[in-house]
């Protein structure tokens, strides 16, 4: 692991890890307790519940509602319990009683060894690039203990796209994701951000279904209401503020030039050419 600082199209620089040629946050404590150099390692729990996703792409909306769903009784202390498994030591969640839920941005074949042996369930959530980008642009900004970034939206666009930031390409991200599906037994359930914007409802019982919990359509309503992005965005939990920004579909025509959508148009079509994935940028 090694911190490296990486400069946007205007040459101002955020502050990186960079481990086996990958790129990461900057997690506070993690040059000392070194996850990223630990998660292959980490142990897991066939009965363990993965929240997998490319960042600001609903992690901890989700999260909250697998959480209580799985309590099976509502809880105001929004966020807790949640683990990001490459951000954190092991140590944190170690003996956690199960279902542990744990949540986690990178690839697939860079999870835990374990997870391919012990199967556990991966609630996958996809989000369209276009509000991921000017998403991931605001947390980036905010974030400053992580990143010290001061860029703006003008040069931060193209080569977050391109995958030269933390986390890589989305277009890499969710392509892999896509291979996957097709080959491995651990079982995945692809969730998707739009979707729980039009019913949450709907997508909860999805979640719930698939991960074989029975509750009652009043209780699962309690919690949509619960987790209602308004009743997120209003909680005390730590990072409140920066977590949750608008959560809208859409909000990238106010971000996007003419110019940059052409662009991002084009890149999409052909780095989207061979995969079957479609997304809905506006619900209306």
């Amino acid at each position: 692991m090694e911190l490296i600082h990486v400069a946007d199209d205007g040459g101002d620089e955020m502050t990186l890890v960079n481990y086996n040629g990958r790129k990461y946050p900057q997690f506070p404590g993690s040059m000392q307790t070194k996850p990223i150099e630990k998660l292959a390692s980490v142990e897991i729990r066939s009965d363990d519940i993965l929240v997998c996703t490319f960042p600001k792409s609903g992690t901890h909306w989700v999260c909250e509602m697998v959480r209580l769903l799985v309590a099976g009784k509502l809880d105001p202390e929004v966020g807790k319990g949640f683990h990001l498994i490459e951000g954190c030591s092991e140590d944190d969640y170690k003996n956690l009683p199960s279902p542990r839920i744990l949540n986690t941005h990178v690839l697939y074949n860079d999870l835990p060894v374990q997870v391919k042996v012990m199967k556990p369930r991966i609630v996958y959530v996809t989000r369209n690039p276009k509000d991921v980008t000017v998403s991931y642009y605001n947390f980036v900004k905010k974030l400053t203990m992580c990143y010290n970034y001061t860029g703006e939206w003008k040069n931060f666009f193209r080569p977050s796209l391109e995958g030269k930031f933390d986390n890589g390409s989305w277009f890499d991200y969710v392509k892999d994701w896509e291979e996957v599906k097709k080959t491995t037994d651990v079982p995945i359930l692809t969730i998707n951000y739009e979707d729980m914007k039009e019913n949450l409802f709907r997508e909860m019982k999805k979640i719930q279904a698939f991960l074989g919990i029975k509750r009652s359509d009043e209780f699962v309503k309690e919690v949509c209401d619960q987790c209602s992005f308004a009743s997120m965005k209003k909680s005390k939990a730590a990072m409140s503020a920066v977590t949750y920004r608008k959560g809208e579909i859409g909000d990238w025509k106010n971000w996007f030039t003419i110019a940059q959508n052409e662009w991002f148009d084009q890149i999409y079509k052909e780095k989207m050419k061979d995969c079957p994935l479609e997304f809905r940028y506006t619900l209306k």
